[in-house]
């Protein structure tokens, strides 16, 4: 009777785990080259047969098949099987490297490539196409899979993502966990930031306190920070496993083994993931420098005037430890690639040191710039004759670079550094600050998605020095694997897309609603990410000079969302207009919008004055310089009739220190009635707003008298963000030529988006 009874339950189970799971809709990311989606399904069981026609070619690849399925089904497949089939085939004709072809139909599951990487990517976007529900602890005995044909392959060469484990430190099972994230979403780069000031995270056996010391800290001000907003957010309280207690002292840090750095490598190359190690120098070496101080100018570690003191290029036994510390990273990652970072290097200590100085006159050096490229080619030098290949950020290109250096480039705020780098010849793998460092919670995907690989002022002959692009994570203010998990995802996967699959295939609508399906994979991977589908809206103007219009296009994070608009500045009602397309606005409107839901306008709203003016594209003539790093349109971003948002880095505001002075050519003299120009303040950076706006009028363009004089009535101690417009009366008089001087009496940076006359 106890025997019958057992048989009944396992019959009763196994009927259970077998009723057929299937994925309800397909939703695959990064979106594939070419799908072509059929009727019916694949039926996927234990009893299913391998066929292996790989030529031994995917080893790896058929253990990873045989890891998945039994995840999904508690069973791997074997050669033997009786039921479906799922063929692993290597096709020589099958290019790029990468590529793949998965042809699935009610018998057959064919995943075809021409090397190793291109059947891994063909296996995750397998994986893909299963209910994102076995990604967890359930299985099921037989799943139902769409019948589908896909070609496709991966459009940039560098798809990566960065995490910086110095200030603070995530396990070694984070990283592994990092690695099968990346790879499910086909990136293929690992930057691993290993060394800051904060900390030291590898083990050098030649410098043992380097994790000894150097490893630990007792609590710093980034680390308050992040005690503070724990209060109401506990992602950012510090995991315990990362503390210690020494002589009565809390001391926070970490550090991983050359073993086990060894394994996570081994493990990244299984999932066709290429790790690529960072020991910044010579500056952020403040971890070094504390247990061995004379590695600096100054015998000690400090700060200058903004970073950290640097290593002294003046002595020779810093490139003894530089060479040593290199070799033994290089022993550990076989990665191509070694990064040396080379950024925000505190310079002053370099001036005074008679080391360096000495050396700048050895080596005929004119300054310390030319100085820090003479340490960046001295360490480039030592790693290509390992077989090596470089990578920096972007500052140091200052100097001058070797052309054959891999550049990264970071400052987004930074004139035209993607230009300079082309100018150089550099390759250039883009992680610009905005949108691509990943440190808010409530960070948009719109403008990852759609982040474009160059500019219009870009040399297009010079694209293909452009290698790819990747997201970084710096972790100041990120003490918890959780807090990573929710600013990391669900962003990836946008990156992942704007990577991977071709422009011709992004489809930004399509992309939101496949992105609802893998929140529910990551869900069952059990990844802590972070995503409440912001209301805000995005608005995009469109110049049109032959009707004398401007076109408004408007787009949000929500699929399909019912919008509607005022020109009046009023706050949307459901009788407003219901926005169905790009609207047209003659004269000037303040657009108001907001998206609703179950009839009502629901917060932020979108609020944009827009203006077709008498000056939109007429040239403008500067007397005084912006400041390069906000060059917004350059010569022309004052009448283009492009109107800022809520952030002096959207590129639409051009930034002055100076006094802002330019002359509109109206081109004939006509009847002027009125000036208007917004100026925007946020004291926290320094800006604030000018002191005084003054306009003269001119026939000539030589003789000019003031018509309008404008003060600013903003106190400087106001904290919050504030616009302003001065605006004022030309009392219709008759001119050509219009001067605007904005006086910069504060000494601050300040901001304005377009001069509208009328």
């Amino acid at each position: 009777m106890k025997y019958s009874s057992i048989l009944l339950l396992a019959v009763l189970f196994w009927t259970a785990c077998s009723t057929p799971v299937s994925n309800p809709s397909i939703s695959i990311i990064p979106a594939p080259a070419k799908m072509e989606v059929q009727n019916g399904s694949f039926t996927l069981s234990p009893s299913s047969k391998l066929v292996l026609k790989d030529e031994g070619k995917f080893s790896n690849e058929v253990e990873f098949l045989q890891i998945t399925l039994e995840h999904a089904l508690d069973s791997k497949i074997s050669e033997d099987g009786k039921g479906t089939e799922i063929e692993l085939i290597f096709d020589s004709q099958i290019q790029p490297a990468g590529a793949y072809q998965l042809d699935i139909d009610s018998d057959k599951a064919s995943l075809k490539a021409g090397d190793a990487t291109g059947m891994f990517y063909a296996l995750e976007t397998f994986r893909q196409l299963l209910p994102a529900d076995l990604e967890g602890n359930k299985t099921s005995g037989e799943i139902l899979i769409p019948t589908v044909k896909i070609e496709d392959q991966p459009t940039l060469e560098w798809r990566g993502m960065h995490l910086d484990v110095s200030r603070h430190f995530f396990s070694i099972e984070y990283l592994h966990r990092y690695v099968d994230l990346l790879a499910l979403y086909k990136m293929n780069k690992f930057h691993l930031h290993l060394t800051d000031d904060q900390g030291w995270r590898m083990e050098i056996k030649q410098y043992p306190e380097l994790t000894e010391k150097s490893a630990w800290r007792t609590f710093n001000n980034q680390d308050s920070v992040c005690m503070e907003k724990a209060v109401e957010d506990p992602r950012f309280n510090f995991e315990e496993k990362h503390l210690r207690e020494v002589d009565g002292q809390t001391q926070y840090g970490g550090f991983y083994t050359q073993e086990e750095l060894r394994e996570l490598v081994a493990y990244a190359q299984s999932r066709h993931i290429e790790i690529i190690p960072e020991i910044d120098m010579p500056g952020h070496m403040m971890a070094a420098i504390q247990v061995y101080p004379e590695l600096a100018c100054t015998n000690s570690a400090g700060w200058g005037k903004v970073f950290s003191t640097p290593l002294c290029p003046g002595k020779e036994e810093v490139y003894t430890f530089v060479e040593n510390v290199l070799t033994e990273v290089m022993d550990v990652f076989p990665s191509k690639f070694i990064h040396i970072g080379a950024d925000e290097v505190e310079k002053s200590t370099w001036e005074s040191s008679k080391e360096s100085q000495d050396l700048m006159k050895r080596e005929g050096l004119d300054d310390v710039e030319e100085l820090q490229t003479y340490f960046v080619e001295r360490v480039t030098d030592f790693l290509k004759s390992k077989g090596k290949e470089v990578i920096v950020w972007d500052d140091a290109l200052n100097a001058g670079l070797d052309p054959s250096v891999y550049v990264m480039y970071w400052r987004s705020w930074a004139a035209a550094v993607p230009e300079k780098i082309a100018a150089n010849g550099n390759p250039m793998i883009l992680v610009p600050g905005n949108p691509l460092y990943f440190s808010r919670l409530d960070a948009k995907m719109y403008p990852i998605y759609h982040l474009p690989l160059y500019g219009n002022k870009y040399p297009e002959e010079k694209a293909n020095l452009i290698q790819g692009m990747q997201a970084a994570l710096w972790s100041e203010t990120v003490p918890s694997e959780a807090l990573a998990d929710a600013i990391i995802f669900p962003k990836m996967l946008a990156l992942a897309e704007r990577a991977w699959s071709t422009p011709e295939v992004h489809d930004w609508e399509s992309f939101k609603v496949r992105l609802q399906s893998q929140l529910k994979r990551l869900d069952a991977l059990g990844v802590n990410y972070s995503y409440e589908v912001t209301k805000e809206l995005i608005p995009f103007m469109n110049v049109d000079e032959e009707n004398q219009q401007i076109g408004i296009t408007l787009d949000s994070e929500l699929s399909n969302p019912e919008i509607h608009y005022t020109l009046d500045g009023s706050i949307p009602s459901l009788e407003s207009p219901k926005y169905e397309g790009e609207f047209f606005v003659k004269g000037s409107a303040l657009v108001t919008a907001a998206v609703f839901d179950d009839g009502k306008a629901l917060e932020p709203y979108l609020t944009r004055q827009v203006d077709y003016h008498k000056a939109i594209g007429k040239p403008v003539t500067y007397y005084k310089p912006w400041n390069g790093a906000y060059p917004a349109g350059d010569a022309g971003s004052m009448t283009d009739g492009l109107r800022g948002g809520d952030t002096h880095h959207d590129g639409k505001w051009q930034g002055f220190t100076n006094d802002i002075d330019v002359t509109i050519d109206m081109g004939v003299v006509q009847e002027l009635n009125s000036f208007s120009a917004t100026f925007m303040q946020l004291s926290g950076p320094g800006i604030l707003m000018p002191g005084a706006v003054e306009v003269s009028l001119s026939s000539d363009g030589e003789n000019f008298h003031q018509v309008l004089s404008i003060e600013n009535d903003i106190p400087k101690e106001e904290k919050e963000l504030i616009f302003k417009d001065f605006t004022g009366s030309l009392g219709g008089e008759k001119a050509r030529y219009i001067n605007v001087k904005a006086i910069n009496s504060q000494r601050a940076f300040i901001f304005t988006d377009e001069i509208v006359i009328n």
